[in-house]
């Protein structure tokens, strides 16, 4: 059976250069009418336009996608938003390269519910939730994809997030595998930190570090690798991060500590790559629609044969 190519892409904040078309930036009804939040859960999910009520791309025919790409939502869990934020990048994509074509590209924003939702109304009894069932929520996405009666001739499956979302992402990349970007903490390959942790306790836990205290569906995978098995594991990944040079001074000095302590182990994994984007912020929109967003999201193919 042929392989797919999985991505992980980490986002910290990217600029654009390129001629943009902002496509439905609002397609969704203003957050004020959302009657919710992410704390206190959100009464129901809006229709965006281009989706379906799950948020994946529409009107595809299956067996003509070779890419697919999965975003994660941030910290307030406004799915619907992030879904939207990649499908304009996408637009943009399209819009200054002919070699980018929508009816190759299938976009999936998963929805990641919590019990502050279920008590709300927009997640119904009996379905998975954060915290509970994590794994419950991520598998059906990844296996969505990589069913090959459906999707014959997928060669790339991409999961990006920005901010809480990278978070997610650049952990699963230890653990599984994904694409991360701007996030406010890092999950450190090795014990040794940059500066002085001795009264900083469980520095070196999941999910800061590879010790102990990993999750439930992680537990089994972490006990029969070991730290040596997921750091070999992790330099056989593909991942893109990217940070935004001004998000502020703790995010992006968190990001070169991290990049340095890479280059003192075994070097930059061969399947890793970094950009450091100009006069961007904290910005998802920002880093979803710059040049390395959008390549690292749409165009990139990193080393399939290796990845």
């Amino acid at each position: 059976m042929e392989l797919v190519s999985l991505f992980i892409f980490v986002s910290l904040m990217l600029s654009s250069t390129t001629l943009t078309q902002q496509h439905n930036l609002e397609s969704w009804t203003p957050q004020s009418r959302l009657n919710g939040s992410g704390d206190e859960g959100w009464q129901w999910l809006p229709e965006v336009v281009d989706a379906t009520p799950v948020y994946q791309t529409a009107g595809l025919d299956t067996t003509e996608v070779t890419r697919a790409v999965i975003v994660l939502q941030g910290k307030q869990r406004n799915c619907w938003s992030s879904w939207n934020v990649a499908n304009n990048a996408f637009y943009n994509a399209t819009y200054n390269d002919a070699t980018i074509q929508r009816s190759q590209i299938s976009i999936t924003g998963p929805c990641f519910l919590s019990e502050a939702d279920l008590n709300a109304g927009a997640a119904q009894e009996g379905a998975a939730l954060m915290g509970k069932h994590d794994m419950d929520q991520w598998t059906p996405k990844l296996a969505h994809y990589m069913e090959r009666s459906v999707y014959p001739n997928l060669k790339v499956l991409v999961v990006g997030g920005h901010s809480a979302g990278s978070q997610m992402a650049q952990r699963y990349a230890a653990l599984l595998h994904f694409w991360v970007a701007n996030p406010a903490s890092l999950c450190w390959l090795t014990s040794e930190r940059p500066i002085p942790n001795d009264a900083c306790e469980g520095y070196d836990k999941f999910k800061y570090g590879l010790q102990s205290n990993f999750p439930a569906y992680a537990t089994e995978n972490a006990r029969t690798l070991g730290r040596d098995g997921i750091i070999k594991r992790y330099y056989n990944r593909t991942l893109n991060y990217a940070w935004g040079l001004t998000q502020g001074h703790t995010r992006l000095e968190r990001g070169q500590n991290f990049v340095a302590k890479l280059e003192d182990m075994d070097g930059i994994p061969n399947l890793t790559t970094f950009d450091w984007v100009p006069g961007v912020g904290h910005s998802a929109q920002n880093m979803t629609t710059s040049d390395a967003g959008i390549d690292k999201l749409f165009r990139y193919m990193g080393n399939i044969d290796s990845a």
